[in-house]
């Protein structure tokens, strides 16, 4: 079998890879004499044996554009068939061949490539036997460059070698790597579509009908694309090699051509074996001109590049600019040496990339101190709004978009970082004024809303004639004064404090979530409850009170209990009860009701001995201790995050108060905590007992001493056992030791809770 050699030109590092790469250059549009373009000019050929035209220059876009030419000057066109006019050829073609030879013999192989593409005089030169020692000087002349490999031709490694980094199958760009083993420069695609691997997997080939001796005559490599589905020891070889040397054995196959074929091999086995030291000693070379050509591109970079600079800097740029650009970017145009005519084509474009990055830079640091001062300032806006009821707080978009604030976000920066974001702490200052202002707007909207409901006032056309500008605060705190957010699953909000402490967010958690995230959504409106107004007006005649006059205080001062007469009793265990309501109770239970049952609102009081009954009972505290809802008001500690009561008294110790007072020292969130307590459960119709099972034994307690109900649970008319209502309060409500009077009684009225 053959030897498989792995060979490859050398492989750049990234920056210059960068540099070389003109489709990845960030100057690619500063000169179309890139490096990479400027040594495979020649490679627009399919193949080297492709001659250009004569003087290089009958292109249609040419031929077009003398065509224009003579038709501008008025000249006449030239009649069709007649002979194409000539032009005079370079003086240099006319010079012996034998001293054109002489001058070439000077070069180096890349500018021999150049002129092999230059036209067709050229080109039947440099193709001629006797430029074969022309192509040997150059490779001297280029230094230390390896000799052929066997079966080449000096224009052949020539192009192999120089002629640009570009795959020779479809002229991908950016190929570094050489494979001299198939003698190509190819991209991974082409290895993919071209490779064949003839080892261990031969039988599994297109090509197991050739014979596997064939393989042995061709030069092989064994870098393959994909070796994830090869045998380690799999040869790689090129199809049309294959195809090839297929097709050059069928001449030896015929019979009586045993020797013929026998020497035919012997003569391919030599040429295949010859490879093997001078492969090693191509890619020795490739990778030190490689480092070679790193070296030398670098000084050039170096060189080049304070040329610029000075240039630059003596033009008024900023040296920092300057030394920026060059250091951030690689530009593969510095990189070659600089003529007059790249410097005078290159230079206003350098300078105008300047500009550009100059400018961009800018902007780059606008955008990040108006960060900052729009941060530091949102910061300071939150802390300050932490404390206070939501809607006295507007969004901070609003408090952002005032002009003069709007404007110091976006003014130029000072160069200092402290003196960018000092003026934060002025505009701090005026925090509290645009929440006054947004609170006195609130009110004198809530106030017009108000005027216009004639379910409110009767008499609103001398508000309508006179304008409203300014919010009536006596009117706000009427108890017919009931609002609601227009948000979708809104409750009534009595008063103007209810929609002081309104909280959009408290009675639908999963939407407020996704609303707290979104900062263009704007701050809760609000209309008229008109289902609200109808049962606090309602309420008010039951008692005989006028509506325009009076208060929501004064209505929870009377501590008056009512029925809705629209629901009827509820049976329960073989009794039935009623909800005994507040006037607030009654509001939202009215504005809850939305059947056909409750088309008016209707009620009835409770009777004197009902509400005796009721007065006994001891009041459930609202909200409960367990709820976290409970914040202190010394400090800002639980305004974010509220705890639990028990959690705030321990947390008062550090304030060192020892016996805090509710509503002094610390509060629960009224945002929060919007509904009043739920309705209490009266039983008009006594509950009856629950047998006791038969059969129970002389051991067993007699029914008669479940006797003992919960004073934890509000409405709750189940009885107890002494145990049973000791082991109910430790599970339930976490009281290790319940003692009788304020954690459980004995229940000697029939009407429970």
């Amino acid at each position: 079998m053959g030897v498989s050699s792995t060979s490859y030109c050398w492989n750049p590092p990234d920056d210059i890879r960068m540099c070389w790469d003109s489709d990845d250059s960030e100057f690619t549009n500063l000169d179309t004499d890139s490096v990479e373009d400027s040594s495979s000019q020649f490679s627009e050929h399919s193949s080297l044996g492709e001659a250009p035209s004569e003087d290089g220059a009958d292109r249609p876009a040419t031929k077009r554009a003398r065509a224009d030419k003579v038709t501008d000057t008025g000249a006449a066109p030239v009649a069709k068939g007649s002979s194409r006019r000539k032009k005079t050829p370079c003086l240099i073609v006319t010079v012996p061949t034998h001293i054109l030879l002489e001058i070439f013999g000077l070069l180096e192989p890349v500018d021999l490539l150049h002129l092999f593409r230059t036209n067709k005089a050229f080109h039947k030169v440099l193709s001629s036997n006797n430029a074969v020692s022309v192509w040997k000087a150059a490779r001297v002349n280029r230094g230390g460059v390896p000799d052929c490999l066997p079966g080449m031709s000096e224009m052949e490694w020539a192009n192999l070698l120089f002629g640009g980094f570009h795959c020779q199958e479809c002229g991908e760009k950016g190929m570094w790597q050489i494979d001299f083993g198939i003698r190509r420069r190819v991209c991974s695609l082409c290895l993919d579509e071209n490779l064949v691997c003839l080892g261990r997997c031969v039988s599994e080939s297109e090509f197991s009908k050739y014979d596997p001796i064939m393989m042995d005559l061709i030069p092989s490599s064994d870098i393959g694309v994909d070796d994830r589905i090869h045998v380690t020891d799999c040869e790689f070889f090129w199809l049309d090699d294959v195809l090839k040397m297929a097709k050059e054995l069928e001449v030896y196959l015929k019979p009586g051509a045993e020797q013929a074929l026998e020497d035919f091999k012997q003569s391919r086995k030599k040429y295949v074996n010859s490879d093997i030291d001078h492969i090693a000693v191509c890619s020795a070379w490739a990778n030190e001109d490689g480092k070679r050509q790193l070296s030398r591109a670098r000084e050039l970079r170096i060189q080049n590049t304070k040329l610029f600079e000075a240039r630059l800097a003596d033009l008024g740029h900023n040296a920092e600019d300057v030394e920026r650009m060059f250091k951030r970017h690689h530009y593969g145009v510095l990189d070659k040496e600089l003529t007059d005519a790249r410097w005078e084509r290159l230079f206003p474009k350098v300078e105008r990339k300047l500009a550009e990055l100059q400018e961009e830079w800018r902007l780059e640091k606008q955008r990040k101190v108006s960060y900052v001062r729009e941060s530091r300032l949102l910061a300071m806006y939150q802390k300050y709004v932490q404390p206070l009821p939501q809607v006295i707080t507007p969004p901070p978009q609003d408090f952002m978009k005032l002009c003069d604030v709007a404007e110091f976000i976006e003014s130029p920066p000072t160069g200092d970082e402290e003196s960018d974001i000092q003026p934060c702490s002025a505009f701090a200052e005026r925090f509290p004024e645009f929440c006054a202002e947004c609170v006195h707007k609130r009110k004198l909207e809530l106030t017009r809303l108000l005027a216009l409901s004639t379910d409110v006032l009767q008499d609103t056309t001398t508000l309508q004639s006179q304008g409203i500008d300014a919010p009536d605060d006596m009117l706000l705190q009427l108890a017919t004064s009931v609002f609601q957010c227009t948000r979708l699953g809104s409750f009534p909000l009595i008063t103007w404090d209810k929609v002081l402490h309104h909280r959009w967010s408290s009675h639908n958690q999963d939407v407020a979530r996704n609303y707290a995230r979104s900062a263009s959504i704007s701050s809760c409106t609000f209309s008229i409850s008109q289902r609200g107004v109808a049962a606090a007006r309602s309420l008010l005649g039951l008692i005989g009170l006028n509506a325009k006059t009076t208060t929501a205080t004064t209505m929870d001062s009377l501590q008056c209990r009512f029925f809705c007469s629209n629901c009827p009793p509820k049976p329960e265990n073989g009794g039935s009860y009623r909800m005994a309501m507040n006037w607030r109770q009654g509001v939202f239970h009215y504005v809850d009701q939305q059947g056909p049952s409750h088309k008016e609102p209707r009620w009835e009081f409770l009777s004197d001995a009902q509400l005796q009954v009721i007065r006994s009972w001891r009041v459930p505290e609202y909200p409960g201790a367990t709820q976290k809802v409970w914040r202190c008001n010394k400090c800002d500690s639980y305004y974010g995050d509220p705890t639990t009561k028990v959690a705030v008294i321990n947390h008062m110790k550090s304030h060192r108060i020892t016996t805090p007072t509710e509503g002094i020292d610390f509060s629960y969130d009224q945002g929060a905590i919007e509904k009043p307590p739920p309705a209490t459960k009266f039983f008009v119709t006594h509950q009856i007992g629950k047998p006791s099972k038969s059969g129970t034994t002389q051991k067993s307690k007699p029914s008669t001493e479940l006797g003992y109900r919960c004073r934890r649970c509000n409405g709750l008319n189940r009885t107890f056992m002494l145990e049973g209502v000791k082991q109910h309060i430790k599970s339930k409500h976490k009281i290790d030791s319940p003692s009788e009077g304020p954690d459980f009684c004995k229940s000697s009225n029939p009407i429970a809770l």
